[in-house]
C-alpha cells in the first residue's frame, strides 16, 4: 500500500511539475492554417507535416515589430491565432480595409498574418490587447529539416 501511495505521488508531483513549467517556460505547438505562409507552415491536415514551434512564455509584453505571437482571439475566445507584430502602441499603421492612418492604443499590438490570400488578423477586428497574448514563437522545432530560429 505504500509503494502504490509513494508511486501515485510521485507521479501527481511530476505532472505538476510539468504543467507548470510550460505555464512559466513555454511548450511546443502545431501550426494549423496557412496565415503565415511562407514563415510557418500549416496546411497540410497531416500533423507530421506541418510545422510545429516553441512557445516561449517569457519577455511577451515587450515585442517589437516581427516577432511572431499567439493570442487569443478577440473576436472567439475559444480559438488562438499566430500572427507577427507589425506595430505596438503608440505607432501608426494604415489597415488594408481603410486609407487613413490608425494609431495603436496603449497596452496593445497591431498584428498581421504573412499570407495576404488567407488573413484574419487586426486588419479584420483592430488592435489586440497585451492581455490576449499566450506565447511567443521563438523557434520552428519540426520537421528537423526546417529547425531555425524566428
Amino acid at each position: 500500500m505504500r509503494k502504490w501511495l509513494r508511486r501515485i505521488s510521485r507521479v501527481v508531483i511530476s505532472g505538476c511539475a510539468i504543467l507548470t513549467g510550460f505555464d512559466i517556460i513555454g511548450h511546443p505547438a502545431s501550426i494549423v492554417g496557412n496565415s503565415m505562409y511562407p514563415a510557418l507552415r500549416g496546411e497540410d491536415s497531416r500533423w507530421y507535416k506541418r510545422d510545429f514551434v516553441w512557445l516561449s512564455r517569457w519577455s511577451l509584453h515587450a515585442c517589437s515589430p516581427g516577432t511572431i505571437l499567439t493570442f487569443i482571439s478577440p473576436r472567439d475566445p475559444s480559438a488562438v491565432h499566430i500572427k507577427r507584430v507589425v506595430a505596438t502602441e503608440g505607432s501608426g499603421v494604415i489597415p488594408q480595409l481603410r486609407a487613413e492612418v490608425t494609431i495603436v492604443p496603449k497596452g496593445h499590438y497591431w498584428m498581421e498574418g504573412d499570407n495576404p490570400q488567407a488573413r484574419n488578423d487586426s486588419n479584420v477586428y483592430g488592435p489586440v490587447s497585451k492581455g490576449l497574448v499566450r506565447g511567443r514563437a521563438t523557434h520552428i522545432i519540426w520537421p528537423p529539416s526546417r529547425w531555425q530560429r524566428l
